[in-house]
């Protein structure tokens, strides 16, 4: 019988003791070692440091690379993405055993314990590729105590990670020397490609590199890199991992002296596209290298030319036209150079766009109905609330079609034009249009708009010309391949061939008068802007497969005497163009359009009335385009004996004959005859016919009669205008108002008309459409 303890329990037999002290000897170490792990998590983000950034052209080859945030050169890859060599090669050099350890490889530890001891010094640690991940994780100096952390820390690894990626992040932390840390920098800054495509050789040195990266570094030391190299490929044959022949030919292969220098192409574009996609390693783009080069050689041979004359940069864009993609973005040819700003992106600051923005609302009213190419648009003084726009030469034409406004960028017919059509839809449509800067409200930029009285950028405006060549669908710009190719329609395809028509009569800088119509002759669609204070040239054109845009100026927008859109920014325009289509350009194709030939009045360009004796034909938009019976061309009655006007009761009273006239609008009439340009004008009204036109008879109310009126001598003369109002009894609808005997004005009867004061004794008469009349007589001091 068995001897009960001093408690009156019978003690453990010795084999069950033995069980328990066994389960006790792996217990305590699992809970100590899951103990440890919670209060000592690992760190995990420590994993996936900053990652280096590559920013790529459309064929997958490197423009530019950017450090890490920690000034590293890392570029992380998977091992899909490394040369099976290279993995063999690591692990068959570095932990043979990796796949089936648990992160320790205690006959490793063991092996190298005792080499140290014999050696009398630390010369291998035993740590398998699990510990020497936590050890860069957790640099820490070589010492037993660290050791324990780092077997450990190897644990812990295994626990939560899988064998791959486990490697994959050797692969990413390794170091290779100074600051180039992972596999994937290394092979790029040792051998100029990726790890994907190394050898046998390069997989050798990359594998001994980061046992002593500044020994071994072949820059510094090219014979220790091969020996540490070749004792690689000596291993690897003696074990048969690789033949001895393959080994001998890899040794054969001299180790690289120099590292790569990193490119740096296309500078302001890679920076664009890098913080247009932060914190992406790898930064795919669609930048056209070969078109990039072109673009840069021509705008640096550009701007030495341009320096004489006070102009420091010049910058482009240059587009696809189908798909947007940025083929070529020159911010300044002159990235260095401090005194120019050449570091500045000129192609995304804020410029006034001159009159650069007028094909966009020529296109914007043909859409609205409003005008047709062959539109008659007045081109006069005019003020509008004070603001009273000048064409670019001082001249006033008269009258001119909108095809005609357009090519010469003439200004007042555009802001009599965004006046019709309305502001505040305008620049709505320039908003939608990707002209985001743009960014205060309509009024506060008013009709000056269309003049350049905003700001934009060169890339956002070649984007929107963009749009007019594509016929209408607005995408902005793509600097990336998975970028949106579709986007908003702004403009019909009928409106945008019909804009596109007209810019490509644009007279050219680079041909000799009559040449366009030249065979051979490349064909581009093309406008151009000067801004306010002669600060800014652009020039912006475009082909079936190109839109291009050129801006030329000072980054600190210093003005510069002389500076025109047509005359510096263009010819580099076309250089442009000959250089990136080199078998010549054609316009591009519209494809199908409602399109539709109309016979309207040659003097009104309006529908044909029955007194038009001369017609022409014109292209309207069916269902759109507004065309308003001819007004020009009307028949009266005159008496035989003088020639003078008669209507209503009158007629009766005096022989009369009818008389077709033509009575042009009466602010045209005015300016004309301010310029001593003769014109027909209809015969003043018979005196009589005051005084017998039934019913009553205008009243006017202002200028009051006998009422003297004075000139401001503070006031520019074009802005003081006097109010032509006249209270007009039914049936009667439109009023003529002559000065003098000259007609000054016409409208309706509820129309507000003006006309311009100037000195001296005047008589006002007004006369409704049936004959009755009424007049004042008043002073201007």
């Amino acid at each position: 019988m068995r001897k009960k303890g001093l408690l009156g329990i019978n003690p453990p037999r010795p084999g069950r003791r033995f069980l328990l002290a066994a389960v006790a000897a792996i217990l305590i170490p699992v809970a100590t070692f899951f103990l440890l792990d919670a209060v000592f998590p690992f760190p995990e983000a420590r994993l996936h440091p900053p990652a280096a950034t590559v920013v790529q052209d459309r064929n997958g080859n490197p423009l530019r690379l950017y450090l890490a945030a920690d000034h590293a050169w890392r570029f992380p890859v998977t091992l899909d993405e490394t040369a099976p060599v290279l993995l063999e090669t690591l692990v068959a050099s570095e932990d043979r055993h990796f796949r089936s350890h648990p992160g320790i490889n205690p006959l490793s530890l063991f092996r190298a314990a005792l080499g140290n001891l014999l050696a009398g010094r630390v010369r291998s640690g035993g740590s398998t590729i699990t510990m020497q991940v936590a050890r860069l994780v957790e640099p820490k100096p070589r010492t037993l105590s660290a050791k324990c952390v780092e077997m450990f820390r190897a644990l812990q690894l295994e626990m939560r990670h899988s064998k791959d990626e486990i490697l994959t992040a050797y692969l990413n932390l390794a170091p290779f020397g100074g600051n180039v840390v992972g596999v994937g920098a290394a092979a790029f800054f040792y051998f100029g490609k990726p790890p994907g495509r190394l050898s046998l050789g390069e997989a050798a040195l990359l594998t001994v590199l980061p046992r002593s990266p500044t020994r071994l570094d072949p820059a510094r030391d090219a014979q220790a890199a091969t020996r540490g190299r070749d004792m690689v490929l000596d291993q690897l044959a003696g074990r048969g991992a690789v033949s001895a022949q393959a080994a001998a030919e890899a040794k054969a292969t001299p180790v690289p002296h120099h590292t790569v220098t990193p490119p740096f192409l296309a500078p302001h574009f890679c920076d664009l596209a890098r913080k247009r996609r932060p914190g992406q390693p790898l930064v795919r783009t669609v930048l056209d290298p070969f078109v990039q080069k072109a673009a840069e050689e021509i705008l640096k041979g550009r701007a030495e030319r341009l320096r004489s004359q006070g102009i420091g940069s010049v910058s482009a864009v240059i587009l696809d036209r189908s798909r947007r993609d940025v083929l070529a973005m020159v911010g300044s040819p002159h990235f260095f150079d401090a005194a120019r700003s050449g570091q500045i992106n000129g192609t995304v600051i804020r410029r006034s766009p001159g009159s650069a923005l007028k094909p966009f609302l020529f296109a914007m009213a043909m859409d609205a109905g409003i005008i047709i190419p062959e539109t008659l648009l007045l081109d006069i003084p005019t003020a509008f609330s004070g603001y009273a726009p000048k064409n670019y030469d001082g001249l006033f034409r008269g009258r001119v079609t909108a095809q005609a406004a357009l090519i010469t960028s003439l200004n007042v017919p555009a802001v009599r034009l965004l006046d019709a059509v309305g502001a505040e839809g305008f620049h709505a449509l320039l908003m939608r249009g990707g002209l985001t800067t743009l960014d205060k409200p309509a009024r506060h930029y008013g009709l000056s708009l269309v003049l350049g009285g905003g700001e934009v950028t060169l890339l956002s405006l070649t984007g929107l010309y963009a749009t007019l060549a594509a016929g209408g669908e607005h995408v902005p710009p793509r600097l990336f391949p998975d970028s949106p190719t579709t986007g908003l329609r702004l403009f019909s395809p009928e409106s945008c061939a019909l804009t596109t028509e007209i810019l490509a009569k644009v007279e050219r800088p680079d041909l000799p008068g009559g040449f366009e119509r030249a065979l051979g002759v490349p064909a581009v669609a093309w406008k151009t802007g000067t801004s306010y204070g002669h600060r800014d040239a652009w020039a912006f054109g475009y082909s079936a497969d190109h839109v291009i845009g050129v801006w030329v100026g000072n980054m600190d927008a210093t003005p510069v005497k002389g500076i025109s859109g047509a005359v510096h920014a263009g010819p580099i325009l076309f250089e442009l163009f000959r250089a990136v289509e080199r078998n010549g350009s054609r316009l591009p194709d519209p494809g199908p359009l409602n399109l539709a030939q109309v016979e309207v009045c040659a003097e009104s360009h309006d529908l044909p009335g029955p007194y038009c004796d001369r017609r022409i034909t014109v292209t309207t938009i069916p269902g759109v385009t507004k065309l308003a019976p001819c007004a020009v061309h009307r028949q009266i009655h005159v008496d035989v004996a003088q020639g003078l006007r008669l209507a209503g009761e009158c007629l009766e009273r005096h022989a009369s004959r009818p008389e077709v006239v033509t009575e042009y609008p009466a602010e045209l009439c005015a300016w004309w005859r301010s310029a001593g340009i003769a014109f027909p004008a209809p015969p003043p009204p018979h005196p009589d016919c005051a005084e017998v036109a039934g019913g009553e008879p205008p009243r006017i109310v202002s200028p009051t009669a006998g009422a003297p009126y004075s000139l401001r001598r503070d006031v520019p003369t074009a802005f003081q205008r006097l109010s032509l109002t006249a209270h007009v009894a039914a049936p009667a609808s439109k009023v003529y108002w002559y000065q003098d005997g000259l007609l000054v004005a016409q409208g309706t009867a509820s129309e507000r008309l003006f006309v311009d004061l100037s000195p001296g004794r005047h008589r006002l008469v007004v006369m409704d459409d049936l004959g009755r009349m009424d007049s004042v007589t008043y002073h201007v001091d």
